[in-house]
């Protein structure tokens, strides 16, 4: 848990597109994801959009991570993971803002290797978030949400680019309100209405502490 003001934490919008398959769980074959810092609105500290190639149905599932991990293959979802990571700045807390969650969760944990610092973040539901600020009698879909906050909803299939940024755009309204509220001010108070604590990454997997900056530039 942290009592870090929520000015002091930037906040990372993650969503995936995934391709269903028979007798398989879906594959992750896009990546969007934005950050922002604190309860600020304006434009994104940075953005990342990212096809993703997916494995041949035929292919066994990978094995568990283990070190020395080599580099990531061009156009693979630990690619992927590997370039936002890249952007996760060691000195300034984070946090995942992710709809519901479920997958990310599982996915990112599964390429921790290539995204430790990501995977050691905590996860917030701005599902949650939404419903403790405006509460309603049933779990309202996520279009649902937006629609409230008047964001117009685009019919048909969306870009993913969009998708994470309405969720950032959701997230952004939530937490300001939250804020002028008195509802939360620190990380803290954010993670105990609509937070996961990821499990600690393995150590083989983070970078060495006296070249972290080299690393992550």
């Amino acid at each position: 848990m942290s009592r870090t003001l929520i000015s002091g934490v930037s906040f990372v919008g993650l969503r995936m597109r995934l391709e269903n398959r028979p007798a398989q769980r879906p594959v992750p074959v896009e990546l969007a994801a934005m950050a922002r810092q604190g309860d600020r609105t304006g434009p994104a500290s940075w953005r990342v959009h990212t096809p993703i190639e997916p494995p041949d149905p035929a292919t066994p599932p990978p094995p568990a991570p283990s070190a020395p991990v080599a580099p990531p293959e061009l156009g693979t979802l630990a690619a992927a993971f590997a370039d936002v990571e890249r952007r996760v700045v060691r000195d300034t807390p984070h946090a995942l803002v992710v709809v519901n969650g479920f997958v990310e969760k599982a996915v990112v944990w599964e390429q921790r290797a290539y995204c430790p610092r990501l995977a050691s973040c905590v996860l917030l539901d701005v599902m949650g978030l939404a419903a403790a600020i405006r509460p309603a009698a049933t779990r309202l879909p996520f279009e649902a949400r937006l629609q409230q906050i008047g964001v117009e909803v685009p019919a048909g299939e969306r870009a993913l680019t969009w998708d994470v940024y309405a969720a950032m755009t959701l997230f952004q309204h939530v937490v300001t309100t939250g804020v002028s509220t008195g509802r939360w001010s620190t990380l803290d108070d954010l993670i105990r209405i609509a937070g996961t604590v990821p499990s600690p990454v393995e150590p083989e997997f983070l970078p060495v502490p006296d070249v972290q900056e080299s690393l992550f530039d």
